[in-house]
């Protein structure tokens, strides 16, 4: 079966152009949620093809470190009021008659204001062949209503409708009237013999931390509305009480600037470290070694890091967005649940989960043990075939 994965977001959300040396550097090395999605149904004996809408004019192919093919298409952007009108004729041009099913694997709030590229691809390709898609991020209230009635549109016109927690499921029957027969509950893949629980010691060892020191972990894109000023003023706040432990981030971003005037003002150099991107082999060892990740951004839909967090077993302060809740909980004892931008409920929530670290032992849900690459590819394969006698029976 030939599968087209799709992104939704131009250039990917990176804050970088998708020019031939950064996916040769970056994203053909990544384990992106894309790309463990690819690699399952690689390993079902699928084709499936990675597609990237770019401002780059040059469609070009790439290969990914899992053997799967990257393709990167050129999109038309519009300047429109505070959000740009992105479509791409090319995509559809390239997978309208070479591609069994469709699947937007990221983004339905990609655009507030303006129909956007989940739109435009979904209604070019309803008549054509399944669409599969996936809900997670964003808030519906955020949407002018012209956009939710797009957006309402748009889903009820996808065959399938993929996500990870009650809430999104919720939204999907009361908001946009999905029937219940389109909803598949699922998260994304992960490979669990990568994130597990390893000995501290020995993963500091690993990666050069020292094992007699505490650690507080944040890992993903250095961007404004992720909580990091958030985080920083409180560490810097309990820097005298946990005299012992250092905040780590890894991955890159545009506010890493604001990040680094942050340390040198408030003299946190031998505190703060800052790791830039690192590969997945490398990062797993950082979950073993610290005591806390954070993930606690305005919005979004179930993190990766989360659930490769729990799945290490160190505890998780997370926002109370979406599917986080149905993970991170005190009744698991993965971590606790915080409003978003509540500095107060933030510092409580380290004080509580350093004071009470035993209590947090980790138990990983049923659910995470079952979306092994194997085990997503099936799932996912059966959903495929479903779509498919459905279009069958239906003409």
């Amino acid at each position: 079966m030939k599968v087209a994965l799709i992104s939704a977001f131009l250039d990917e959300g990176y804050e970088h152009i998708l020019d031939d040396k950064f996916i040769e550097d970056v994203v053909c090395k990544e384990d992106h949620f894309i790309h463990r999605i690819a690699h399952s149904l690689k390993i079902r004996n699928h084709e499936p093809v990675v597609f990237y809408i770019s401002v780059e004019k040059e469609i070009k192919k790439f290969t990914h470190k899992y053997g799967h093919t990257i393709i990167r298409v050129p999109a038309k952007k519009i300047p429109f009021f505070h959000e740009p009108i992105v479509y791409s004729p090319e995509l559809i041009k390239q997978i309208i008659n070479n591609f069994d099913v469709c699947h937007l694997v990221s983004g339905y709030y990609v655009m507030y204001k303006v129909p956007d590229m989940f739109d435009y691809t979904v209604r070019k390709l309803k008549n054509k062949m399944p669409i599969i898609t996936r809900w997670a991020g964003g808030d519906h209230r955020w949407l002018f209503p012209i956009r939710k009635t797009i957006k309402k549109k748009a889903l009820q016109n996808c065959d399938k409708i993929i996500c990870g927690g009650k809430n999104e499921i919720s939204v999907l029957k009361n908001i946009f009237k999905i029937s219940e027969s389109k909803i598949k509950f699922m998260i994304n893949p992960y490979n669990l013999s990568l994130f597990k629980k390893r000995n501290k010691i020995e993963a500091c060892k690993k990666i050069g931390l020292k094992s007699n020191k505490n650690y507080f972990l944040y890992v993903g894109r250095l961007t404004m509305n992720k909580g990091i000023e958030d985080l920083l003023v409180i560490f810097n706040e309990l820097k005298l009480i946990y005299s012992e432990t250092n905040l780590i981030f890894i991955g890159d971003g545009p506010i890493k600037a604001k990040i680094v005037e942050f340390i040198k003002k408030n003299n946190l150099e031998e505190r703060v470290y800052l790791k830039g991107r690192l590969e997945h082999d490398e990062i797993c060892f950082y979950y073993n070694a610290c005591s806390i990740l954070f993930h606690i951004g305005i919005s979004g839909g179930l993190p990766n890091v989360i659930i490769e967090g729990i799945a290490s077993q160190i505890p998780v302060i997370a926002s109370k967005n979406n599917a986080n809740s149905d993970y991170v909980n005190e009744e698991l004892k993965t971590g606790i649940i915080i409003n978003p931008g509540n500095k107060k409920e933030l510092k409580n929530a380290i004080t509580t989960i350093v004071e009470n670290f035993e209590t947090f032992s980790g138990n990983i849900p049923e659910i995470i043990k079952e979306h092994s690459f194997e085990g997503f590819g099936e799932k996912l394969e059966n959903i495929y075939k479903e779509s498919l006698a459905e279009r069958k029976n239906n003409n």
